[in-house]
């Protein structure tokens, strides 16, 4: 069901592939506009292809596109050359998608976001350095669900994590030669050549865990897209079957999470810091756990908990994706209006009313000392207590005369 005609599911499910240098690709799905001015980049969870199914509304009234690239590894993304840092390797194919995508930058805005594993990904964008990802000077806003923190920086990330997920993604699984990687592979890998082993599998850890009342919040919220439990399953379980048709992605996951994300969450600089929307799922048994340190060491995070399990973040997709949109605008009306107010602090001291200057005083402006009324002398004080920038001078210079 799509709010806007310009969605469509078949038009999300279809995979792309671009060929990138050294032999390799990028596979991805995309929905919406193909001349949007905006932009979601959305990484899935583990052992799942990129799909863009299902637009959530409120990014369908901004008729924005939807993209959605499977991680390298995964599905028909080819394995990403070992030599290269994955933070490195990742900014660099997206770079390179973007590219394919807009030839001439023609997009201006961009949301980063991610479900469990594909937090991951999603920070080591938002984060990036511009000159490794210079899209990233177009982002507005960062979500992750159910998300990882980065354990580089997060010491303390194994006391969150239950005993399944310390064994996946905890110190066991950082052995040399990866054993319990690849006692999983031989365990479960006959099961995902086939979708109805694929189908097994994901009901027997995703959806038999759910208590009863979140079975019949799954089953109202696939029928509100016309599927039943069964076909949504299968759906799940093709692109389950079609991510494992490589397996080297996944036996990376604990190191790249693990491994230097490029920077430090609590040290990234204000460019940096757009709103951060940190959702997590009350009963989840996977995900989830890190997302307390994820909301005290990005500067600008909210936080977010939902009821449910590790999927349930799909129910509220729509209230999720609201509350993104509207950080957005208001960390735009505050910038907005921070840059109104020093424009009249300019206007008012290139008039040399410095006095006036002065009345701003409060917990915003601590004191503006009273100094020469001379227009340079008082533009030199705003700057040196650093309540203006000499790029705010600049945008009023037709008042210098």
């Amino acid at each position: 069901m799509a709010f806007n005609e310009s969605y469509s599911q078949d038009k999300g499910d279809v995979q792309h592939l671009l060929q990138l240098p050294n032999n390799r690709q990028v596979a991805y799905a995309s929905n919406g506009p193909e001349t949007a001015k905006t932009v979601v980049l959305f990484f899935s969870g583990i052992m799942a292809i990129g799909t863009a199914r299902r637009v959530p509304e409120p990014c369908q009234k901004l008729s924005l596109r939807w993209i959605a690239p499977t991680p390298p590894g995964m599905g028909q993304s080819s394995t990403r050359d070992l030599t290269v840092p994955y933070n490195v390797s990742l900014a660099r194919d997206m770079t390179a998608l973007l590219e394919h995508l807009y030839p001439s930058g023609g997009f201006d805005t961009l949301y980063i976001a991610g479900g469990s594993y594909g937090t991951v990904m999603a920070q080591m964008l938002y984060g990036a350095p511009y000159d490794l990802f210079p899209a990233g000077r177009k982002i507005v806003g960062g979500m992750v669900l159910a998300g990882f923190s980065p354990y580089k920086y997060d010491k303390n990330y194994t006391k969150a994590l239950n005993w399944n997920t310390w064994m996946s993604v905890g110190p066991p699984s950082q052995l040399p030669f990866r054993p319990l990687q690849h006692a999983f592979k031989a365990a479960i890998g006959s099961k995902m050549r086939t979708e109805e082993g694929a189908k097994n599998f994901l009901r027997f850890t995703l959806f038999d865990v759910m208590d009863n009342e979140e079975k019949e919040q799954f089953r109202s919220h696939v029928a509100r897209f016309g599927d039943t439990e069964d076909e949504f399953l299968g759906w799940l379980a093709h692109s389950t079957v079609e991510c494992c048709k490589n397996w080297d992605g996944f036996m990376e996951v604990s190191d790249v999470i693990h491994s230097d994300w490029g920077f430090d969450p609590a040290t990234l600089d204000a460019e940096h810091s757009k709103p951060f929307l940190v959702v997590k799922s009350a009963d989840d048994i996977i995900g989830s756990m890190n997302s307390a340190w994820l909301a005290a060491n990005y500067k600008s995070a909210t936080s977010k908990t939902i009821p449910g399990g590790h999927v349930s973040s799909m129910y509220y997709m729509d209230d999720i994706w609201e509350e993104m949109i509207t950080l957005v605008k208001d960390e735009t009306m505050g910038m907005s209006l921070i840059q109104n107010l020093r424009q009249v602090l300019v206007r008012i001291a290139l008039m040399g009313n410095s006095h006036l200057v002065h009345g701003f005083n409060g917990p915003v402006f601590k004191e503006v000392p009273l100094r020469c009324t001379h227009q340079v002398l008082c533009l030199q004080s705003l700057i040196a207590d650093g309540i203006l920038e000499y790029r705010d001078i600049l945008v009023c210079r037709e008042i210098i005369v």
